[in-house]
């Protein structure tokens, strides 16, 4: 189970620092924004409804996100952190103190061929119309909408939408269903781009005393 959320924890915040010219002129916008930022710090707010287990669970953390790498901290319901160093991907879960036990960190690395299967690496990078078609591009509201299918039936997202305010060039919400039936959305406020970079943010080294397994 940890190595499944690990990896779509992964699928749903590389792809920030990462960006690159689309075919979509709305994308372009937003990639080139969040490419040209020394840091992108945000808070996020994921909730996932299974259709299996039929419940919701929602989790609020902060992003940051800089040349290619990313910190995800999440705070509630339960403590955990996400990190991608450049080429390793660290996931850590504290467990809950009443329960007790070490901290339990997983490891892996990224390479091409995993890269092509990243979600949001796939849909706003330099692969996109190799994974992803946009179905559809429509105004709802002060937002832009874009309908967004894979082009193959082994990547893990069969579909998802994608909500970007225009005015700032800006992600507002990316929802997206996967391969069992689950709904993840991910809300995205107190986007903030830096002009310094805090590379202390993408370094990572397990806790005294975790346990440590490879994804």
């Amino acid at each position: 189970m940890l190595k499944r959320i690990s990896i779509l924890f992964f699928l749903t915040t590389f792809s920030w620092g990462v960006f690159a010219a689309t075919g979509n002129g709305t994308l372009q916008k937003v990639s080139k924004k969040y490419r040209n930022a020394k840091l992108v710090e945000m808070s996020v707010e994921k909730s996932v409804k299974s259709d299996l287990l039929g419940k919701e669970t929602k989790h609020e953390g902060k992003i940051f996100v800089a040349n290619g790498k990313f910190r995800w901290e999440n705070t509630k319901p339960e403590q955990t952190l996400l990190v991608f160093d450049g080429s390793t991907i660290w996931s850590e879960q504290t467990p809950p103190k009443e329960f007790g036990g070490p901290v339990q960190v997983a490891k892996g690395k990224v390479d091409k061929k995993t890269r092509s299967h990243i979600l949001i690496s796939s849909l706003l990078g330099a692969d996109l119309e190799k994974n992803f078609k946009i179905q559809k591009e429509e105004k709802v509201g002060d937002l832009v909408r874009l309908d967004v299918t894979p082009l193959y039936d082994d990547l893990t997202v069969k579909s998802m939408q994608v909500l970007i305010n225009p005015k700032d060039s800006t992600l507002d919400e990316i929802s997206y269903k996967d391969d069992i039936g689950n709904l993840t959305t991910l809300k995205f406020s107190n986007i903030e781009f830096k002009k310094k970079e805090k590379k202390s943010l993408f370094k990572y080294q397990p806790p005294k005393g975790a346990q440590v397994t490879d994804l």
